[in-house]
């Protein structure tokens, strides 16, 4: 019997998740070990602390996949996977989490094809962040789009046919091409002075480079390397 999903993850949901992940026996936190190393909270353990996001709950009702962030410290790093949980009738945990990806890259923002039989997700293991699939039934994760931006975000069209991702393009380029050659032209460029004449200039750890965020669409089905391009406008969607 299919499940009638919410656009939304209900707090149920979210506390199920989180409950599961920082208190199963044999998940990421082991509650026994925790219990026996009582001490004061330090900002080692707040910086160390496993980080749960982005939870997606499946077209059937019946598992979630999310996000979990590791900190190597040591590295000076951290580093994001995909993981899966069943539910049960209640909307609890019918058993352990389960790690669906181990690739030293960072995997994030997983989505769910129309049936259910595999998930979507970002991935910078090409060396750009780019969308995979992972097969539920078994297999390895296989490429989806080859771009020559990285993809900051993308959503699956109610089909399976189509991808919506979003990229970062110069705002008088008329081709993702265009926005690809000057990156380079950049990269190759001996000057490295930076004008700018209005704020802001900088997010996080990247500098701002006049680039705007864009809605393109490719096709799911195979390795895709031509977006077609969706907002005609320059401004930032």
């Amino acid at each position: 019997m299919r499940r009638s999903v919410p656009a939304f993850v209900p707090a149920a949901v979210l506390a199920t998740v989180f409950a599961t992940v920082f208190a199963g026996s044999g998940a990421l936190v082991s509650a026994s070990a925790a219990a026996a190393e009582r001490r004061p909270f330090t900002v080692h353990d707040l910086v160390a602390m496993k980080r749960v996001s982005d939870p997606q709950v499946s077209p059937d009702g019946r598992r979630v996949t999310f996000v979990v962030r590791e900190t190597d410290l040591d590295a000076d790093r951290g580093r994001t996977d995909v993981w899966l949980v069943d539910l049960d009738d209640a909307g609890g945990a019918a058993g352990e989490p389960r790690r669906l990806t181990s690739h030293e890259a960072g995997d994030s923002s997983p989505r769910w094809s129309p049936h259910g039989s595999s998930l979507y997700f970002l991935s910078t293991r090409s060396g750009s962040s780019q969308v995979w699939r992972l097969p539920l039934a078994g297999g390895e994760a296989q490429q989806v789009t080859e771009l020559s931006l990285d993809v900051g975000n993308f959503l699956v069209s109610p089909d399976g046919a189509r991808l919506a991702v979003t990229l970062d393009v110069f705002p008088d380029c008329d081709t993702v091409a265009c926005t690809a050659d000057r990156l380079a032209a950049e990269e190759e460029s001996s000057e490295t002075g930076q004008r700018y004449e209005r704020l802001f200039v900088r997010h996080w750890d990247t500098w701002r480079d006049g680039r705007r965020s864009q809605l393109f669409t490719v096709a799911s089905g195979r390795p895709a390397t031509a977006p077609r391009r969706a907002t005609a406008s320059p401004a930032s969607r």
